[in-house]
């Protein structure tokens, strides 16, 4: 009886949709998940729900950028970023990506990519039973993490002060418990984002929709704190699965130590930030570039740790130390599960020591451009970790943008275990095994394509 009750229950949330204007009961699976939920996994199928005791960490491919979707064993929800860029395909000779939309152009039925990611939360929902995404985090004010506007972009209905894109319109079609990012409330870091910034109509339609939906008491927010470990929490039974955890690394270049929740501020204070040109800061400027800036966490279930490093790099450090953002964090968080690759594999990432540092078992790019990763910064991943298993949402092998990188090799692309679509960490048995699974995108069916593991936390 109780199960019939639950699927009841799914069936029910399933019709109704889960927008920000309804509310539903949190629903724990009578089934208990662990191990059930990897092992019924099968090539051809759809991928099976997740399951109570079980965390999931989702790479949505867009086309248009960087999004993740984290649910915690009790159930608790996290968006990391909302890929919504307005670059259309084959947009310039340097951003292009043709080759990789020739296998899938959302943007052909999809506006927005926005939109793809509600889709696919809403799935999601469905077998968690929870409606609200207890938190979401935007690492950084980039366009293809939080949504380019553009002028032609419905309003939202709520209020003509901000447009539908990215987190503005996840806002708007979710019920969110907390909102984090790297400026709030003032959002001036490192000069005034909604009227300095090389994005600053992007920045100001993301500001409006905050500030509207915080003085609506939609939501609450804050600024995401460097060090702290009780930031983001389970919100459903924390007791049940306490080595769920994350672990705040840092942002706007404050830095944790690796001990405690002590940090280390190594960015230049507001006051003495200078610039030559503040829509193309320069390797030699004062002034911390945006990527640099990113929200940085670690995720852990029991022995698996993952790493979230944002848009991590550490160009112009040639110039100022301070802006090698990555090796410190790699260093304070030591050897992980997972990482995702910082800053989509390209040029001045991903360095050497950094990934010896975090010594990955697994790495998935968010790609998507033709030249993600690039070539080079691909060869020296798979050179440093010989046993790491690749993954790359979009992997385009053809004839890369002119003068970009060449084409990738036989031998790179033989290390690349999974590749075009969703990818999905399944995290089992408390943390202790994972497996790393493909599923399709472009039919919304979440077949799975390709299965790898389990692999054993360390």
């Amino acid at each position: 009886m109780q199960r019939l009750i639950f699927i009841f229950s799914l069936f029910i949330l399933a019709i109704v949709g889960c927008s920000s204007n309804e509310s539903h009961s949190f629903l724990i699976r009578p089934d208990g998940g662990g191990e059930d939920a990897a092992t019924e996994i099968e090539v051809g199928k759809t991928i099976p729900a997740w399951q109570e005791g079980v965390m999931d960490i989702h790479f949505i491919n867009t086309t248009t950028g960087e999004s993740m979707f984290v649910i915690f064993p009790d159930g608790t929800q996290m968006l990391i970023d909302a890929a919504s860029s307005s670059v259309t395909t084959n947009s310039n000779s340097n951003t292009t990506n043709t080759g990789i939309r020739s296998r899938w152009d959302p943007t052909l039925t999809s506006t927005r990519g926005s939109q793809i990611i509600t889709d696919y939360i809403r799935k999601c929902m469905v077998w968690t039973g929870n409606s609200t995404i207890d938190y979401a985090v935007l690492t950084h004010f980039h366009n293809d993490h939080f949504g380019g506007y553009t002028s032609s972009l419905p309003k939202s209905s709520n209020s003509d002060t901000y447009s539908l894109i990215g987190f503005a319109e996840i806002f708007d079609n979710f019920k969110i418990g907390t909102l984090l990012d790297r400026g709030y409330p003032d959002y001036n870091y490192p000069f005034n984002m909604a009227t300095m910034a090389d994005n600053a109509p992007s920045c100001n339609n993301y500001i409006n929709a905050v500030k509207w939906h915080v003085a609506n008491q939609k939501f609450d927010a804050a600024i995401f704190k460097a060090g702290a470990n009780n930031q983001i929490v389970q919100k459903y039974n924390p007791a049940k699965y306490p080595t769920a955890k994350v672990q705040n690394v840092a942002v706007n270049g404050e830095i944790w130590t690796g001990s405690g929740t002590t940090t280390k501020k190594t960015f230049p204070e507001l006051s003495e930030i200078s610039y030559e040109n503040s829509k193309n800061i320069t390797s030699s400027d004062n002034c911390p570039p945006e990527n640099i800036t990113s929200c940085v966490m670690k995720v852990s279930y029991g022995n698996f740790d993952f790493f979230a490093g944002g848009d991590l790099q550490y160009n112009g450090r040639s110039s100022h130390a301070w802006k090698d953002a990555e090796l410190p964090c790699a260093k304070a968080v030591g050897q992980v599960e997972l990482l995702k690759a910082n800053h989509h594999g390209v040029t001045n990432t991903n360095q050497v020591d950094a990934l010896k540092a975090l010594n990955p078992q697994t790495i998935v790019v968010n790609s998507w451009v033709d030249c993600h990763p690039r070539t080079d910064i691909l060869n020296s991943m798979e050179t440093t970790l010989p046993a790491c298993d690749m993954f790359i949402t979009n992997f385009w092998q053809g004839d890369r943008p002119s003068g970009v990188d060449d084409r990738v090799t036989a031998e790179e692309a033989a290390r690349v275990k999974g590749y075009d679509g969703h990818i999905v960490v399944r995290v089992t048995d408390g943390g202790n095994k994972y497996r790393v699974v493909t599923i399709t995108d472009s039919d919304g069916a979440m077949t799975v394509k390709t299965i790898s593991g389990p692999y054993t936390s360390r």
